[in-house]
């Protein structure tokens, strides 16, 4: 294996809030890890942007390998974010941790090893198979609820995942997800009204009791969030508005800046 995790960025645009959340997020990942990692960002829907921006900022940004993406061919239907994340798992490391270009990650506690507690976590729990947390889940229509007993204290078996923080253990992922139905580019829809996309077939394959469990980590010293918000507060949808996104960004560091001093 060429490493213990693989660590992917997906984006497809965003520039200017990727040149702020990779930094940050690599940092609160792999600040003072024991695991190895490989570092990949895949840059979807590429036709539509500059490639040389992307490549030119990888290095500084800490990111081992760009992947660009047409979306001409063989591309996933209904949410955009759809696309990256079916083209992305593969279980070339044990582990993989997915995570969308707008979210942001902080630390409560900086000698907390991100990365070794969720190997730690796996290692305990031989079922398990994916881990998710999102610190505003209070805005999801979808609410989060508990479907199981808890995988220990601290560690809730939910009902859902979003698609913007993912970790799993690739090889018992693997067989979860080629279950029949398989996932193919035509699985997903979205048309306002009626929607099935990426973070939903998570849910519902893994998800206690059909599946082996979607583990929420609550006692990880870790916060994580969305840098967007709601175009209505009881809407499904977000603005994925660059600008709304930087300013959200600026909200959440100043409320952890200001919660360190």
């Amino acid at each position: 294996m060429p490493a213990d995790f693989t660590i992917n960025f997906i984006c497809h645009g965003d520039f200017e809030l990727l040149e702020k959340t990779i930094p940050q997020n690599l940092k609160a990942l792999c600040n003072n890890t024991d695991q190895t990692y490989d570092v990949i960002m895949t840059v979807d829907g590429i036709e539509s942007l500059d490639p040389h921006c992307y490549l030119n900022s990888a290095p500084k940004w800490g990111i081992d390998e760009v992947r660009f993406r047409w979306r001409k061919n063989n591309c996933a239907i209904g949410d955009p974010s759809n696309n990256g994340h079916l083209h992305t798992f593969c279980d070339r490391t044990p582990y993989l941790l997915t995570l969308e270009g707008d979210i942001v990650i902080f630390q409560d506690n900086r000698d907390f090893d991100i990365l070794s507690g969720f190997r730690k976590l796996f290692e305990r729990h031989e079922r398990l198979a994916v881990a998710s947390r999102m610190d505003d889940h209070d805005t999801w229509v979808w609410k989060l609820e508990d479907v199981a007993s808890p995988f220990e204290p601290g560690i809730r078996s939910v009902n859902r995942v979003a698609s913007h923080f993912l970790v799993y253990q690739t090889n018992r992922a693997r067989k979860v997800m080629s279950r029949e139905p398989i996932l193919k580019t035509d699985s997903f829809y979205d048309n306002g009204e009626r929607w099935f996309n990426y973070e939903d077939f998570i849910s519902t394959k893994f998800a206690e009791p059909e599946g082996p469990g979607i583990a929420y980590i609550e006692k990880f010293p870790i916060k994580v969030y969305h840098c967007d918000v709601k175009v209505t507060k009881d809407s499904v949808f977000y603005s994925k508005d660059i600008d709304v996104k930087l300013r959200e960004f600026k909200r959440r560091l100043t409320e952890e800046e200001h919660e360190r001093k």
